[in-house]
C-alpha cells in the first residue's frame, strides 16, 4: 500500500504497524516511547497535536492476542500516555479508539483541541473519521511542523516522567 505522511514523505508498505516497528517507515518526530512490546508516536498521517498512537511491535490485531506481560505494559502505557497528552495539550476531552478490523494492533488517542471543537462541534465518536479524513489531506508547512514537534517533545518528556513514576 502506498501512503504519504503529513510531511509529504511517501511510503510503500504492506503493514504500517510493522513498517514503523521495524524502522522501514519513520514517524515524524520519532518515537515518543518504545519498549519491548509497544511504541508510542504521533500519528504519521494526522497532523494534530496529541493525536498519538500506541502500537504493538508484534503483529497482532487485538487486546485478546496480547500475552500477560504485553497486557500489563499496555494498560500502564495507556494511563501514562493519556495523562501526558492532557497535561501538555491542556485539552478537556480525549477519545480512545481501537478497532480490531485494522491489520495491526494500535490504539488512537484523539484530542478534542479547541481548534477541532470550534470547527466540528462538541466531542463525538461519530465525527472522528470525518475529522481525521480532513486532517489527513493536508501536508503541513514549517510553522505547523515546528508547533507539532514542540508538542511531541513535551509529551515525550511528560510521558517518560510518568513511566518512571510507575515502574
Amino acid at each position: 500500500m502506498k501512503t504519504k505522511d503529513f510531511l509529504g514523505h511517501e511510503w510503500d508498505i504492506e503493514c504500517m504497524g510493522c513498517a514503523v516497528a521495524d524502522g522501514s517507515m519513520s514517524v515524524p518526530g520519532g518515537f515518543i516511547y518504545r519498549s519491548q512490546h509497544f511504541c508510542v508516536h504521533q500519528d504519521p498521517l494526522i497532523p494534530l497535536p496529541g493525536f498519538l498512537v500506541i502500537a504493538s511491535l508484534r503483529h497482532i490485531r487485538s487486546i485478546a492476542e496480547m500475552d500477560d506481560a504485553e497486557y500489563q505494559e499496555f494498560a500502564s502505557l495507556v494511563r501514562v500516555t493519556h495523562k501526558a497528552i492532557k497535561q501538555v495539550t491542556q485539552i478537556e476531552h480525549l477519545t480512545l479508539v481501537q478497532e480490531e478490523s485494522s491489520i495491526h494492533f494500535h490504539l488512537w488517542f484523539f484530542p478534542w483541541t479547541e481548534e477541532v471543537i470550534e470547527k466540528y462541534g462538541p466531542p463525538s465518536l461519530a465525527k472522528i473519521r470525518e475529522i481525521m479524513a480532513k486532517y489527513k489531506k493536508q501536508v503541513i508547512d514549517e510553522a505547523e511542523w515546528a508547533m507539532l514537534q514542540k508538542s511531541i517533545k513535551e509529551i515525550k518528556s511528560n510521558l517518560e516522567g510518568g513511566i518512571y513514576e510507575h515502574k
